[in-house]
């Protein structure tokens, strides 16, 4: 168990990584960063104007390339998601009678937030270049919400890895 434990950690803190790496979410600040997070929802950086959008272009490139860096980015960082997903199922299938470990569930969050920074992001920046460009975006729309899926499939397990932490997990149907 503590080797799936220990997975689950690692591959948690490596998608975190990706998407700061990417620019798709901002970089862990630590204990106190996330729990400002947490709280207020945004960091004070983030209520400028949205990093992503800039640095692609949002506003000025050609939005066929925009619109394809999106798509590529949302697909890139649900299918990452849907990656720890499958290890945090893991680690509760194979502790049917024991609890979660604290650092587990907080690895996971903590991966779960950074992929709802990056949907935002990529809302924003689908926003942005659609009010200047008169083409069909459903193709990233879809994109973009089958990430959103993703990411409440995650909340989900999230929830689940909690509840095992606290030995409540199905203790109550």
């Amino acid at each position: 168990m503590t080797q799936s434990q220990s997975a689950l950690r690692k591959t948690s803190d490596a998608y975190c990584d990706h998407l700061a790496a990417k620019g798709w979410a901002e970089a862990d600040k630590g204990l106190a960063g996330f729990a400002d997070l947490l709280i207020r929802g945004r960091s004070a950086s983030e209520q400028r104007a949205p990093a992503y959008a800039s640095d692609i272009g949002a506003g000025s490139r050609a939005p066929v390339l925009v619109l394809a860096k999106i798509s590529a980015d949302s697909e890139s960082a649900r299918k990452g998601l849907e990656n720890v997903t499958l290890e945090a199922r893991q680690v509760l299938d194979r502790s049917k009678s024991v609890t979660s470990n604290r650092n587990d569930v907080i690895a996971y969050e903590r991966a779960l937030v950074r992929a709802q920074m990056a949907h935002r992001n990529f809302l924003e920046a689908l926003e942005i270049v659609s009010a200047r460009a008169d083409m069909d975006v459903t193709p990233i729309e879809n994109e973009i919400a089958a990430f959103a899926a993703s990411i409440d499939e995650a909340r989900r397990v999230a929830d689940d890895l909690a509840a095992r932490y606290t030995g409540s997990y199905g203790a109550a149907s």
